[in-house]
């Protein structure tokens, strides 16, 4: 049978041209559609006789995931020798930046052929993320969203691997920080639960520019809840919005959402981005101050100080600068 197949293929091979074609293979995909995507990119002309071969020879049981260069009418031949050889690269990287949100991160799938809507739509899987929780992630029960919970740090992914096991590396690492601040033995100390404690780290990373700031940061918000005043961070608006400018504007400060810490008291609903190690610290271990309010002195620093008064010449000095 591969006697008579291999002459049919080779005269279906053309030398091809320059044109490069990136295929990513996931683990699981049938031979069908891998097959199919390469004749749609005119990788190949006959998919039924390269999978013919491909059965026969075995090499069908040995197609390993990743991501694979073809060329435009490179042919069956040619094909059946790069899978049977490898993927050129079996492994991604994916970057999660402090302070970026779910949002920013799906984008960042399409890269690997992953879906970032169905990745968005995990993250808010009641189902899905109950499931984590019962694989270890115990701080997930009962929550709602996944936002936050994805630790900042560069990961090296398998080519292949599904939307589901996107979150497995981030949330392995989150756990380890999670851990070793006791979070949810220290929470109490501040008067918040543990995932108050999260929600309000991620404001923190939001606010900071430098890092020596975010005790004084999460002191002034700390100081606010307990005087049961709003919040009024801009970073919890600018979070609902889908093109924040830097400067709010009196009507966005006006949205009537549960994340516009202007108009609600307390703490938004989740996180509105994944925060690190230290936004996390500094809530639990915030400085000791009666400041009640900050304002930027030169887009790093800031002014903090304890009466709206002096909050408002704060702001003057940085509008005559």
């Amino acid at each position: 049978m591969i006697t008579f197949l291999l002459p049919i293929l080779f005269f279906s091979c053309s030398k091809g041209n320059k044109e490069e074609v990136f295929i990513v293979i996931k683990r699981g995909q049938s031979l069908s559609s891998i097959l199919e995507e390469m004749r749609e990119k005119g990788v190949i002309r006959y998919p039924t006789l390269l999978k013919a071969l491909m059965k026969i020879s075995g090499v069908e049981r040995s197609i390993k995931p990743g991501k694979y260069r073809f060329f435009k009418g490179q042919g069956e031949i040619g094909v059946f020798l790069s899978l049977r050889e490898g993927p050129q690269v079996s492994y991604f990287r994916l970057t999660i930046k402090e302070g970026e949100n779910l949002r920013d991160i799906a984008k960042k799938l399409e890269d690997a052929d992953l879906d970032p809507s169905r990745f968005l739509s995990l993250s808010k899987d009641s189902t899905f993320i109950l499931k984590l929780a019962e694989m270890g992630f115990d701080f997930l029960r009962g929550k709602r969203s996944l936002e936050g919970f994805l630790y900042p740090e560069t990961y090296f992914l398998d080519y292949g691997i599904t939307e589901e096991e996107v979150f497995i590396e981030p949330l392995k690492k989150f756990k380890k920080v999670w851990d070793s601040l006791k979070v949810e033995e220290s929470a109490k100390n501040v008067g918040l639960n543990p995932y108050e404690v999260l929600i309000l780290a991620s404001i923190v990373e939001k606010e900071a520019v430098v890092e020596e700031e975010k005790p004084l940061i999460s002191s002034v918000f700390l100081n606010r809840l307990k005087k049961g005043m709003n919040l009024a961070a801009d970073p919890t608006v600018k979070y609902i919005l889908e093109n924040p400018p830097k400067i709010l504007s009196y009507s966005e400060i006006k949205v009537d959402n549960p994340y516009n810490t202007y108009r609600y008291p307390g703490l938004p609903p989740t996180p509105i981005c994944s925060p690190t190690a230290s936004s996390i610290f500094a809530v639990l271990n915030p400085a000791k101050t009666d400041y009640l309010f900050f304002s930027s002195k030169d887009g790093r620093y800031h002014y903090f100080s304890r009466s709206y008064s002096e909050h408002l010449r704060n702001v003057k000095k940085m509008k005559l600068r």
